[in-house]
């Protein structure tokens, strides 16, 4: 299953956050943006953390979780940047109208044009809630898991079950 979040639903982890790193990596929702690998592996060997030649990012990163010392070391000093979810967003009034512009426009057979790029949003804001960021959306209960959100997307885009067959189930 696809996991990407959005990058509104990402957050930079400070030296604080070693708990919501260690859960948000178990879950497929840390992002990482990595150094140089040579550079990294260099910085990795001088802190005496294993440095195997298969398989070092994931060594890397159980060192790094391992104690909040060597979390708080790798985040100020090897370079690599995390991010994780946040806990909360809302969207604007502007991304909604961008949604309902995309469900609204028509083909002649009476089903939205860009059925595509709706679905891609709505599994983005999806990925979002299932990661465990509440979403918030002006005169609307948050979505706080994906019943929510799939309550509020089939009430607000009735026709995603009939009109696109990757709605359902095709998470790739």
């Amino acid at each position: 299953m696809n996991k990407e979040l959005p990058n509104w639903a990402l957050r930079a982890a400070n030296v604080e956050d070693r708990d919501v790193a260690q859960a948000a990596h178990r879950h497929g929702h840390m992002h990482i943006t990595w150094p140089p690998a040579q550079a990294l592996r260099i910085w990795a060997k001088q802190q005496g953390w294993a440095t195997p030649f298969f398989g070092f990012e994931e060594a890397f990163i159980a060192t790094m979780l391992e104690s909040n010392e060597h979390f708080a070391l790798a985040m100020a000093k090897s370079g690599l940047e995390i991010s994780i979810p946040k806990q909360d967003y809302a969207l604007s009034d502007e991304y909604i109208r961008e949604l309902d512009a995309l469900y609204e426009e028509r083909s002649s057979m009476g089903y939205p044009n860009n059925w595509g790029v709706l679905v891609e949003k709505l599994r983005a804001i999806r990925r979002a809630v299932e990661a465990g960021v509440v979403v918030h959306i002006d005169g609307e209960q948050p979505m706080v898991n994906w019943q929510h959100f799939y309550q509020w997307a089939h009430g607000r885009y009735h026709m995603l079950e009939d009109g696109y067959d990757k709605w359902i189930g095709d998470d790739a």
